[in-house]
């Protein structure tokens, strides 16, 4: 499993690339390259790690601009929701809503509603949201392929697991980087609304 994780500021509006490191076998994965692939790539060359698995939680310019060039220059795989498989015809498509394929420990969670193919990843004791949930905020759901009552009902599919889970978004917008999932349950009121009438 992976021992460690780097958030990297890979400019944009505030946009975060998250790169899980693994010593014992010398492997990298990272969550929406964005404009980040030099950094992800100067990143494993330091450790001396090979980037072998690539998650995008969604395709919305800013989180793959530079996925093309992390892909051609590492070899990684990339992996994506088949409903967005279009806008990244380079990644290949996640199986099925749970445990990816040939990628022990990673849990995909589909959590539509900011985008049609959102998907989160659970990996350990992290989760890796994207821009579906926020420290402090959620996702907006008014760009073309956004859709309120799902990413409502993809919220209550969060707010569900674990408290003790960490969360990493895909945008630095809230007080902190990170936060448990139960701190943000109390404290994010977008999380923790129940009615979808008073969630509009």
């Amino acid at each position: 499993s992976m021992q460690e994780i780097l958030t990297l500021d890979v400019g944009g509006d505030a946009n975060r690339c998250h790169c899980l490191f693994d010593a014992a076998t010398r492997t990298a994965w990272c969550v929406d390259p964005s404009y980040g692939a030099r950094q992800v790539m100067a990143v494993c060359a330091k450790r001396s790690l090979r980037l072998t698995e690539i998650f995008l939680t969604h395709t919305h310019a800013d989180h793959i601009a530079t996925l093309p060039d992390l892909v051609r220059e590492t070899g990684a795989r990339a992996w994506v929701h088949p409903r967005e498989l279009a806008r990244a015809p380079m990644a290949v498509p996640i199986p099925s809503d749970g445990m990816l394929a040939l990628v022990p420990g990673v849990e995909a969670i589909f959590t539509p509603g900011h985008t049609p193919g959102g998907t989160c990843y659970r990996v350990g004791n992290s989760l890796f949201t994207g821009d579906v949930l926020f420290v402090d905020w959620v996702g907006r759901c008014d760009f073309p392929g956004g859709d309120s009552r799902e990413l409502f009902q993809s919220l209550a599919k969060l707010r569900s697991l674990p408290a003790e889970l960490a969360i990493y978004p895909g945008h630095h917008y809230g007080t902190v980087e990170s936060r448990s999932l139960g701190e943000e349950k109390e404290l994010n009121k977008f999380l923790n609304c129940l009615d979808y009438g008073e969630f509009l």
